[in-house]
């Protein structure tokens, strides 16, 4: 039997390894949460399955509405099309061509992402200039 995608196989020595690690993750991000960082999934009607931090789940029908739209934009070099409209949104279903939206506020920027059916988005708090500007 193979083992499902999501499991992993650790042997116990690099299992301390790895736990190790996932608690730097976690505290890095719980960090970001508390600057005002956030992330929300919806499914593919926008309807909220989840969310954590500063972001408002409100609006999360809108974040799919606009990764829809975005995915219907051109992507040739000069934004010419050479093949219609409905042969072209067929290839870029076809290819996974879905794009990375980034709104930028002062505030924070939001990153928009579809994969597998759900739209992601992550909210990143605008750097405190005078913080210094960490890099972790």
């Amino acid at each position: 039997p193979h083992p499902q995608s999501s499991q992993v196989i650790m042997s116990p020595a690099s299992s301390s390894n790895n736990n190790h690690q996932t608690d730097g993750i976690h505290t890095i991000l719980a960090e970001r949460m508390a600057e005002g960082g956030g992330a929300l999934c919806n499914d593919q009607n926008g309807l909220c399955l989840g969310y954590e931090g500063s972001i408002e789940a409100s609006k999360s029908g809108i974040y799919t509405s606009i990764v829809k739209v975005a995915s219907l934009l051109d992507n040739t070099i000069d934004g010419s099309s050479t093949s219609s409209s409905a042969k072209s949104n067929n290839m870029k279903k076809e290819n996974n061509e879905v794009p990375l939206i980034s709104i930028q506020t002062e505030q924070a920027t939001l990153l928009v992402k579809e994969y597998g059916g759900r739209t992601f988005v992550f909210r990143v708090p605008a750097m405190d200039e005078s913080a210094g500007g960490r890099d972790s």
